[in-house]
């Protein structure tokens, strides 16, 4: 089925969720021309870290005074425009439920339509690489916490009616989208902008490979590098060897088979399931 949701005076909230080629389609939303009332674009307010980081209340930057200024001007730049205005930040995804009520709410009080897309990825998959990115760059995973540690806790923080929920009892089941990441994963950039009809060429196309993890076996001797090791540079040099070593395969098969098994379970298709009989797939 072919949704356009390229609509007049209408703000689109992309909140992700994480490892689902969202560094990709800002790269290249961020870029394109937010001067054409007939096209869709980015929101050019809001944006800090290469996202709309200053909507998200849960950001680390967050101000409550810089957010009122920005929201104030994205309101404002979105009733003047004949098409969408997109607003993407992994960070919403998990932002205060209040939060998120408040700015939905206004939005629709000043007269705008308003849609959401969420990427829905399995959860083993989604589990492992979130736990791969935070190694890659050492931040949100304690020294003491193994990889099965890790998935735990953060399991119960992806159950994905949830998170969808808190957008969807504002503005109805009707307005919001998911895209199936694992069945679309080849073409996946591609297809979030023909959803707002805008057409990539082949070069941006590329660019959902500018967040690459780290291989799954490297994990426990980089932790390892960083308890003893401090030097940035020798760290890229260390992760690139890692990275070209060959590894025996059923390390990772295990790995991946355990966390399925015992923390995961079936609760995916159990969730998918549930979000199939509310809202629209792309």
């Amino acid at each position: 089925m072919s949704i356009n949701l390229n609509q007049p005076k209408t703000i689109i909230f992309h909140p992700g969720i994480g490892k689902t080629a969202t560094s990709a389609i800002q790269s290249i939303g961020l870029k394109l021309p937010s001067d054409n009332t007939e096209q869709a674009c980015f929101s050019p307010y809001g944006v800090f870290g290469g996202a709309s980081n200053y909507f998200a209340s849960n950001h680390p930057e967050y101000s409550e005074v810089k957010f009122k200024e920005q929201w104030d001007a994205l309101l404002t730049f979105a009733l003047n425009r004949n098409a969408s205005t997109v607003v993407s930040s992994e960070f919403l995804i998990r932002d205060n439920p209040k939060h998120i009520e408040a700015m939905l709410k206004e939005a629709k009080e000043k007269g705008l339509e308003v849609k959401v897309i969420i990427a829905v990825r399995n959860y083993t998959d989604y589990l492992i690489s979130a736990f791969l990115q935070a190694v890659k760059v050492n931040w949100g995973i304690p020294d003491s916490e193994n990889i099965f540690m890790f998935c735990e806790r953060e399991f119960n923080q992806i159950r994905m009616p949830l998170l969808v929920d808190q957008w969807a009892k504002h503005i109805g089941d009707e307005n919001v989208f998911l895209m199936d990441y694992d069945k679309h994963k080849q073409d996946f950039v591609n297809l979030f902008f023909e959803t707002i009809g805008v057409d990539i060429d082949t070069n941006d196309k590329q660019e959902n490979k500018v967040n690459e993890s780290i291989k799954l076996e490297i994990a426990p001797m980089l932790r390892h590098f960083d308890r003893v090791n401090a030097n940035k540079e020798q760290r890229t040099e260390f992760i690139k060897f890692l990275n070209s070593l060959e590894y025996k395969k059923q390390h990772s098969i295990n790995l991946k088979k355990r966390i399925e098994t015992q923390i995961v379970r079936n609760a995916f298709t159990h969730d998918k399931e549930r979000l199939s009989a509310r809202y629209t797939w792309i």
